[in-house]
């Protein structure tokens, strides 16, 4: 087995359905978030291939989404070094330069001090051994859990200063989105640094489906993993349509999680049968609250108002595919 590392370019040539992208939240010392995500999509049943940039203004929901042409996207398939037109990307800097009718973006932010999920052999990134299965429908991958930002970018009549500024990076590529998914992440938390992020998804598996979830929590440069293939054990899970609430427990470890949405949607497009479509409601401004227990003893507690949330597809069917 040979590590492919997440943040490199997976598509082949001829290889469709397939999408890819990345996803980089960028979050300003005065609470302003940004989602910005470039990818490439091909669909499995016409010819159509577009390149594309997805910019999200959280404090007010506005969502662009500029294509390019397929040959002006060129990405390593060793690293994440992407280059969309005048635009690049990597996990070191971002520059940015497009104009058009509806939007005008321009500017340049650098990071430091990535935190990415640990990759080995036995366990290459966020998905464990899952990312050696070619048949799997969907790949994730978390490329910085927390990293410090310095730059700045003009959007139309706005300018975001990320000085000192928080980001985040992941990124999925495959085949098609999963049906259903419950995801949330936040790196702004009131007390302390640190950083969450937890999926939770329907997982197609042979002629049979399973509820998959990926969960990490970073604090005091300690990395807590809580995942499927780590025999997690969920030991209580409800959403009411207002609050989600996920007790996990690894060991001798608990993580207790209340999630709420947030009231900015932004309409992200995703991948779907012949294009790229407007089809998932994201917010930049929900709650959450952390608590993590070794046995009887808090380790941490705290709560972020600036959690990106999205609640997708049959989340009732999907939590209740958790207790069987």
């Amino acid at each position: 087995m040979i590590i492919r590392h997440p943040s490199a370019y997976h598509g082949r040539k001829n290889k469709r359905p397939f999408f890819e992208g990345w996803y980089h939240k960028l979050t300003t010392i005065s609470k302003k978030s940004l989602a910005i995500i470039p990818g490439i999509y091909h669909s499995g049943i016409s010819d159509n291939k577009t390149a594309f940039i997805m910019i999200f203004e959280g404090n007010n929901g506005n969502v662009f989404f500029e294509r390019f042409g397929a040959t002006e996207f060129e990405c390593s398939k060793s690293e994440y070094n992407l280059q969309i037109g005048p635009n690049f990307f990597s996990l070191n800097e971002m520059k940015l330069d497009i104009s058009t009718n509806n939007l005008q973006l321009k500017g340049k932010v650098n990071t430091k001090h990535l935190k990415p999920w640990p990759v080995t052999l036995f366990e290459p990134g966020c998905m464990g051994m899952y990312a050696y299965i070619p048949t799997m429908e969907c790949f994730h991958g978390i490329l910085s859990m927390d990293h410090s930002l310095n730059g700045k970018l003009e959007l139309n009549e706005s300018v975001y200063d990320f000085s000192d500024g928080r980001g985040y990076i992941e990124k999925d590529w495959g085949k098609n989105f999963p049906e259903d998914w419950i995801w949330a992440q936040a790196n702004h938390f009131e007390n302390n640094h640190a950083s969450i992020s937890a999926s939770l998804a329907t997982i197609p598996w042979k002629r049979m489906k399973f509820a998959g979830f990926i969960v990490g929590l970073y604090f005091d440069n300690k990395f807590y993993r809580f995942t499927t293939y780590r025999n997690t054990i969920i030991k209580d899970i409800y959403f009411d349509s207002k609050k989600f609430y996920w007790l996990l427990q690894r060991k001798d470890l608990s993580l207790h999680l209340t999630i709420e949405r947030g009231k900015k949607d932004g309409l992200l497009f995703a991948p779907d049968k012949n294009d790229m479509i407007p089809k998932v409601i994201e917010n930049l401004d929900g709650k959450i609250r952390c608590q993590l227990y070794h046995n009887d003893s808090k380790i941490f507690d705290d709560y972020s108002n600036l959690c990106a949330t999205e609640f997708i597809g049959n989340t009732k069917q999907l939590i209740k595919m958790t207790l069987n």
